[in-house]
């Protein structure tokens, strides 16, 4: 299923992946967390949440900017390293923001956060 990605060197992606664990790890780069917090409610206006490496900070990842921000950077003082997927979820579950969402929540991000950089790329 499609969704969004963003990479610590500020680029934005949709991609198309099964959210099984192994998938989600290979895209990470590590072992997968799920983030949620407030502001990405807020924003999303539905139960999204980021899945990171963690052991970004370990591996001693960039730090993704805008991940940051929703994680709530800005109050806490703790980052982000390394790419992040958003997904959405579903309970126990949890899938990605489809065709039509993913294009729409990229077009809104790339205006919210100018340091963002679109791109294309969709992995089969």
């Amino acid at each position: 299923m499609k969704t969004l990605k963003i990479t610590t060197d500020n680029k934005i992606s949709i991609i198309d992946l099964d959210f099984d664990y192994e998938s989600l790890r290979e895209e990470v780069g590590g072992y997968v967390e799920a983030v949620h917090t407030g502001i990405m409610h807020e924003y999303f206006k539905a139960p999204a949440l980021m899945l990171v490496d963690e052991e970004g900070l370990l591996k001693r990842l960039p730090i993704n900017t805008v991940a940051s921000h929703f994680y709530g950077y800005q109050d806490h003082g703790n980052i982000i390293a390394g790419d992040v997927i958003f997904a959405i979820s579903l309970g126990e579950n949890m899938i990605g923001f489809g065709d039509r969402d993913s294009e729409q929540w990229m077009e809104k991000m790339l205006k919210d956060f100018p340091e963002l950089e679109e791109e294309k790329m969709v992995n089969e």
